[in-house]
């Protein structure tokens, strides 16, 4: 299957009073044709700013890309002109931002900024561009889309402007790369699972390609068919869903594994399993792996150097010292 995306060796780092903090430090990462692919790790581990990068919207300043190349279908994404970049951004590769209440404007109606994004991309009269805005409501299954299409977001329920959201990223006439940062941050349970269910189901029918970012194992789980393990700026494991899920090579993919209540481990168990310790100051991590801090295996080794990646199985590695070992 070809490589749709191909990112290597990124790094961002971010100029602050305090010091630099790298975000994103060498992370490499490819997503093929008509796949969903799942970014995994806790808040603050540059799943989002990696995200960014991809589509030219990493805040500069602070924010500085140092190294790294973003292919998208061949094409490097970081020497593109503003203008080429512009072209890319919002018609090849669209984005789902985490909230969709601040992501859209509160002063103008659902339908007007459809029509803003589809008229930017495809220059068609506004009576043109407001029928395809109806056709995307329909199609991401909000009711009467006639009606919806000149209400205001503060009319609608979350799950409702989520669903506008993702019109509006799949509003090009042929969209190649999906990224959903954190698509049911903030949304109930029920909703979460209508919006997941929505995107494996556009996915089918368009063939886009998904990355899909979240803190949430459980979610990967239920919808994308490779996974990386991010922590502290660093990619950790990756590999195929099933082998992750079932033979996780790193302590913190075991950590996360183990924390979802549908784990079967917590059949007969009172209280679910956490991850010791706390997240590491970005301004301070070293040279050794950044987990070691909350890690019960971790030795000298592990706190003086980042280790290599090690390969447990075709396809799956993971960048620990005793991957597969322990």
């Amino acid at each position: 299957m070809p490589e749709l995306l191909q990112i290597d060796n990124l790094r961002v780092s971010f100029r602050t009073p305090d010091g630099i903090i790298n975000a994103v430090n060498g992370v490499s990462l490819a997503v093929d044709e008509g796949e969903t692919l799942g970014l995994v790790g806790e808040s603050g581990c540059g799943k989002s700013v990696t995200a960014l990068a991809v589509i030219g919207l990493v805040p500069s300043p602070p924010g500085r890309i140092d190294s790294g190349t973003i292919l998208y279908r061949g094409r490097d994404i970081l020497r593109m002109s503003p203008e080429e970049l512009r072209a890319v951004r919002g018609k090849s590769i669209s984005m789902i931002f985490q909230d969709s209440m601040t992501s859209l404007n509160p002063v103008f109606s659902v339908g007007d900024q459809l029509i803003e994004v589809i008229r930017l991309h495809q220059r068609i009269p506004k009576r043109q561009a407001r029928a395809r805005a109806i056709e995307m409501l329909d199609l991401v299954g909000i009711s009467s889309p006639e009606r919806r299409v000149d209400e205001y977001p503060f009319q609608m329920s979350g799950g409702m402007r989520q669903r506008v959201m993702i019109a509006m990223a799949l509003a090009s006439p042929a969209p190649g790369l999906l990224i959903a940062d954190e698509p049911t941050t903030a949304l109930d349970v029920t909703i979460q699972a209508q919006i997941l269910e929505l995107l494996k189901d556009l996915q089918a029918r368009i063939r886009v390609s998904i990355l899909l970012i979240t803190h949430d194992m459980g979610v990967v789980a239920e919808n994308a068919e490779r996974v990386i393990v991010m922590y502290a700026g660093r990619k950790v494991e990756e590999g195929a869903l099933a082998d992750v899920i079932d033979s996780p090579a790193h302590p913190y993919t075991r950590g996360l594994l183990n924390s979802l209540p549908s784990n079967p481990k917590y059949t007969d168990a009172r209280r679910l399993e956490a991850i010791p310790g706390t997240v590491p100051d970005m301004r301070t991590v070293g040279e050794g792996c950044p987990f070691s801090t909350r890690c019960t295996h971790a030795q000298d080794a592990c706190r003086q150097s980042f280790p290599v990646r090690r390969d447990v199985a075709p396809g799956h590695a993971a960048w620990c010292h005793f991957a597969g070992d322990i």
